[in-house]
């Protein structure tokens, strides 16, 4: 699964990367954040008639049927969409993209209860989780979002089952697409990045509660 991640661009960062062009007047100023957990606002890029824009929404996808108090889902897994009631119809309007500049991941140490965690990035820098988004539903109720996961590359198999489905630069463009439908063609874009492409090293166990915040959480371990 994806349950915490990094995100400390700006705004200006963001628009420039993923080709942001429809600004809000009255848009939220973003707060670095290196220990984001669910349940927090954070920002989505989704496409409209206009252009990409920048929306911020709730780690948790809660559609507007969803009753109840069921935990909302923050991961969707890559191989079910297409099937799941929850997730079926926003997998054909409702696509957006997740940006990040890394996220953690926990893995079992052998003879130890905690788990070690470790924080992994791409080595090109800023990159997107594929991700999945529901407008507001109504007044006060925020729009809200998933993280797709996908089966492991060799370096996350080696810390965990599961990875989140990080889009290489065309399928960037693809997954926001509203033009393409075809459920093959979409979900061809959540295969998992290559190991060569990416890096991994253990961090303090610091970012294991999510009331902890800073640059010191991404810090390699010294042992």
């Amino acid at each position: 699964m994806c349950g915490r991640y990094t995100q400390t661009s700006a705004f200006d960062e963001l628009a420039g990367r993923f080709g942001i062009t429809v600004e809000d007047e009255d848009r939220e100023e973003l707060t670095p954040r290196y220990n984001t957990a669910p349940s927090l606002s954070v920002p989505v890029v989704v496409a409209t008639a206009g252009g990409r824009r920048l929306v911020m929404a709730r780690w948790g996808f809660r559609p507007a049927w969803m009753k109840g108090s069921t935990p909302p889902p923050i991961n969707a897994k890559a191989e079910t969409l297409a099937t799941s009631r929850m997730f079926q119809d926003a997998l054909t309007r409702g696509r957006c993209l997740v940006p990040a500049d890394g996220f953690y991941e926990w893995k079992a140490v052998p003879g130890q209860k905690r788990k070690q965690p470790y924080y992994v990035q791409v080595r090109d820098g800023l990159f997107a989780f594929a991700g999945l988004w529901t407008p507001s539903a109504g007044p006060g109720l925020p729009p809200t979002c998933t993280i797709i996961t996908t089966a492991p590359n060799a370096l996350l198999a080696e810390i965990h089952d599961r990875m989140p489905a990080i889009l290489v630069r065309a399928d960037e463009d693809r997954w926001l697409d509203p033009r393409v439908t075809d459920t093959a063609e979409l979900l061809a874009c959540l295969r998992p990045l290559p190991a060569e492409r990416m890096e991994a090293y253990a961090v303090s166990a610091l970012v294991s509660s999510p009331g902890n915040e800073g640059p010191e959480l991404v810090e390699p371990l010294s042992r």
